[in-house]
């Protein structure tokens, strides 16, 4: 299905119902009807979620229901229409999608345990810097937690609080950078470098991958 789009909503992937009407060769009225009549067999294979949409119309803004169905509801959905050539297509295209929605999920939860474990590294890199400023003199060595996750994200594009829903690409390019920052601390203190220096060696090396890492996604 070249335009279907599955949504993962509460933990569960769904199906806007207006996006499987051109699939299956039907006017989206006569899906909705469809799903309505037989409600009662739809909400046995989980709870339909009807949802609301401005729909701009050339007599005016009208109001389009629409509903969100899970997988089992979009088979159960295909069963009541007859098998022509489209239908069963769409049939097939539905597997593959759920299935390729699956494995990108997939994906994406291992690039965040991965990132967890680099993410730890990181950590025990910067408490290794914050002891050492103490030691040097540093009154606010205990900030460089939160500096450096700042500094990161900026350099990144992302905003904060944004971390846990990110797409499999922006996890591993967070797993990069904190590698960067990691090995950078390390150098630093290695080479004997100032605290301030050793934060703006990890500034620059950040923000050299970052340039490379947004390049490369353009």
């Amino acid at each position: 299905m070249s335009d279907l789009s599955i949504a993962l909503i509460k933990s569960e992937f769904r199906v806007d119902s207006r996006l499987l009407a051109p699939e299956l060769d039907h006017r989206h009225r006569n899906i909705f009807a469809n799903i309505t009549k037989h409600l009662e067999h739809f909400q046995k294979l989980g709870i339909v979620h009807f949802e609301k949409a401005r729909l701009e119309t050339n007599l005016g803004i009208r109001e389009q229901s629409y509903a969100l169905l899970n997988e089992d509801q979009c088979y159960f959905l295909l069963t009541l229409m007859r098998n022509t050539e489209k239908v069963l297509d769409a049939k097939v295209n539905l597997v593959k999608a759920f299935r390729d929605a699956r494995t990108q999920l997939a994906k994406r939860d291992i690039a965040r345990i991965e990132g967890k474990q680099v993410r730890h590294l990181e950590t025990d890199a910067i408490r290794d810097l914050v002891n050492y400023a103490r030691t040097n003199g540093s009154k606010n060595a205990d900030m460089y937690y939160m500096t450096i996750t700042k500094m990161t994200n900026a350099a990144l594009n992302i905003d904060a609080g944004q971390r846990d829903s990110l797409e499999t690409r922006k996890l591993d390019e967070i797993k990069m950078a904190e590698t960067m920052v990691k090995i950078a601390i390390s150098d630093g203190l290695n080479a004997g470098l100032g605290y301030k220096e050793i934060y703006k060696l990890c500034k620059e090396r950040v923000s050299s991958i970052a340039v490379l890492l947004l390049g490369d996604a353009k």
